[in-house]
């Protein structure tokens, strides 16, 4: 047993919960004639991959198979920080693992003596479990994790409600009329404003974006509208179109709590990062994104018809980071 490798094993445990997921991690270490090395790597990927199949354990077995051209994992260890469930518990059984050392005891579901101890059954291999390698490391990662995910559902108390019909989206034009009017005339023109609007927050204009793949959200409270916020995928990304609150509900965190559920919307589909545009002159705004996460990508000007641009800067926040 090396502790060097139940460390790795909690390094992907932290990169999977960074994206949302329960933070288990998993390696492959074989025994070489000049050593031991890593030759599979896993971590719990279930919401990410929408499948039940997804514990670090397999993904681990999966690329230690790849990397070593067969599904018998001779002189092979099995590193994970919470003890294997029965699926991964006989997935380490039939890949023929000698030893799976594992950190946290799980008392509901572990398969390495908590439940029942699989070396005991009568099968025609039986790995050796031995628990608690680094335990307090282990666990820490899982009670971090969810004392988070308990904070942040005490404190998202809003909706978030997809525009699906047509009643909905003329909800969120008329939020964007009252919003786009209301705030941006410290920025932009009042011909520009309503030209913006009528081009790209009007309801034809937005049955036309969603007709494209972009999705509307508006953000309520108690049955009152806050404001929305407009997505679209895009290639390994999520693009955030829109984030806007109405004046009396600003400050009061609710653009964060918007983001931290498009956040869950990007782990849930394995979006990389999220990509916006802002005005160059969008100072209060900027600092809000800057606050949130998002870096500085480029700056970039994008003529909008009608003797009207958009001078922008573009950002994005990396999920990973």
């Amino acid at each position: 047993m090396n502790e060097e490798f139940m460390n790795e094993a909690i390094r992907l445990a932290e990169e999977c919960a960074r994206l949302g997921e329960v933070p288990i991690g998993a390696v492959v270490v074989k025994r070489f004639p000049d050593g031991e090395r890593i030759v599979g790597r896993g971590a719990n990927s279930r919401e990410s991959r929408k499948t039940a199949l997804g514990h670090a354990e397999l993904s681990a077995i999966a690329d230690a198979c790849k990397s070593l051209g067969g599904w018998r994992l001779h002189n092979c260890d099995l590193y994970v920080t919470l003890e294997p469930c029965p699926m991964c518990s006989g997935a380490a059984v039939n890949a023929r693992i000698d030893n799976v050392y594992f950190g946290a005891y799980d008392k509901k579901n572990g398969c390495g003596g908590s439940v029942m101890d699989m070396s005991e059954q009568p099968f025609t291999h039986r790995p050796n479990f031995v628990g608690g390698i680094m335990e307090e490391e282990c666990a820490e990662l899982l009670r971090k994790f969810f004392r988070e995910l308990r904070k942040e559902k005490k404190h998202m108390d809003i909706n978030m409600i997809k525009a699906d019909t047509d009643e909905q989206l003329l909800t969120v034009s008329r939020l964007a009329d009252e919003i786009w009017h209301e705030y941006f005339p410290c920025i932009l023109t009042a011909g520009q404003i309503d030209y913006m609007v009528e081009k790209f927050q009007s309801f034809p204009a937005m049955k036309s974006q969603v007709e494209k793949g972009y999705s509307y959200y508006i953000i309520s409270k108690n049955g009152e509208y806050l404001g929305y916020t407009a997505v679209c995928p895009e290639e390994d990304g999520l693009f955030l179109s829109k984030l806007y609150i109405k004046k009396e509900n600003r400050g009061k965190g609710y653009a964060r709590q918007a983001f931290e559920f498009l956040k869950k919307l990007c782990a849930e589909n394995g979006y990389k990062f999220i990509r916006l545009t802002v005005n160059k002159y969008n100072a209060d705004t900027i600092a809000v994104y800057e606050k949130l996460g998002f870096e500085l990508l480029r700056s970039e000007v994008t003529d909008i018809g009608n003797g009207y641009v958009m001078d922008d800067f573009v950002y994005i926040y990396n999920m990973k980071g």
